[in-house]
Formats: C-alpha cells, structure tokens, sequence
C-alpha cells in the first residue's frame, strides 16, 4: 500500500502530461483563438517543467536519470508532432503575377545535404495574403492560379492547398512516455525488494 501513491504516479504523471501538452500546442496552433507562438511555447514549457517536478516529488529514485531523460524526450516529441499534426484552417484563392524568381542554394563538404532550388511566386491573392509564395517547385507561370491554405493569425507558414493535411503521429511520443513509466515502475518494484531483502536479514541477524 505504501508505493501505492508512486506507482500510481509513475503511470499517471506522463499520461496527463502527454494529453495536456498534445490539448495545448493543438489548441494553441490551430484554433482561431489560439496564442501566439512564444506564449503558447512557454505554456508548453511550464507543462513540462510541471511534469518533471512531479516526477521528483512523487519518487525520487523511481527510474532516475533515464526516466526523467526519456520523460522529457516524449514530452517534446509529443509538442513536434502536435505542431505537425495542425491543419491550417483557411483557404484562399491566388494568381501568380509577374515572373517566378528562382534562387540557387548550394551546399558544401562531405555528407552534406544536396543542393536547393527555390521557386519565389509573387502572389495577387483574395485578401491580400500572402503575397508571397516559395516552394521547391514552379506551381504555376505568370497568370496562372493557385490556392494557398494559411493561418489567419499567421502563427504558421502558408502551405499549398493539397498538401494541407495532417503529418503528426502520436507514436513516437507514446512510446518514449511509456517507457519512461516502465523504468519508474521497474525502479520502485526494485526498491522494494531490496527493502525486503534487507529487513529479512536483519531478522535473520537478531535471532
């Protein structure tokens, strides 16, 4: 009954943490309410400070350093893919106006990634944004249409409408959270039996 309040700590404290900050960032990121950028990063750092104060109070040695580093690596996974995950909820309609500008990006050394090409599309849309547009690729000639999926409040880049869509997973996040609780209820398990070993042989001692 004692370890009651840690092992109940060990499973609860990364699943409300990971739920609460996965709640957070998608709120932040897609609603149209939604803070800006550096607010909603500092909630979502307070959420993480908060989490890891709980898991030092509740069990100090319960998975040690390991738990804590694979609490915090899930923590963060869980705001990368919540970010990736944010569908941006507004479309608007363009014409490409005037010559498309491209610029070379050359990379150097071994192992470096290849070379960019940059396609710079000067926008005319319904609005007025974005005015601009680049991409990897030509998406349309002088005159052409395009459609443009953007934030209202701008707190992420516009994307082209077909590729608007969700990309987060909430896999990787689980699983390094999981993990973290594994190696805290594995410590405590240990904990405990090594308490039992040791009051057995003091009793065996006395008698």
């Amino acid at each position: 009954m004692r370890k009651a309040v840690p092992y109940a700590g060990a499973l609860l404290v990364p699943a409300v943490a990971g739920t609460l900050l996965w709640r957070w960032a998608d709120r932040s990121l897609r609603s149209p309410h939604g803070l800006p950028t550096v607010l909603a990063l500092v909630g979502g750092l307070a959420l993480t400070a908060v989490a890891l104060l709980a898991h030092n109070a509740l069990f100090r040695e319960g998975g040690g350093i390991a738990a804590v580093v694979l609490l915090l690596a899930g923590l963060t996974a869980v705001w990368v893919e919540a970010r990736d995950s944010a569908v941006l909820g507004a479309v608007t309609d363009c014409v490409v106006v005037g010559e498309v500008r491209v610029t070379h990006h050359p990379t150097f050394g071994e192992g470096a990634p290849a070379p960019k090409t940059l396609y710079h599309h000067t926008l005319d849309c319904v609005g007025g944004y974005p005015a601009e547009f680049s991409a990897e690729e030509r998406i349309a000639g002088p005159g052409g249409a395009v459609r443009i999926a953007y934030d209202p409040d701008r707190r992420m880049d516009p994307v082209l409408a077909r590729d608007n869509e969700s990309h987060g997973s909430p896999v990787i996040p689980t699983s390094l959270l999981v993990l973290s609780a594994a190696l805290s209820v594995t410590a405590i398990a240990r904990e405990g039996d090594g308490e039992g070993r040791g009051e057995g042989r003091r009793k065996g001692l006395s008698s």
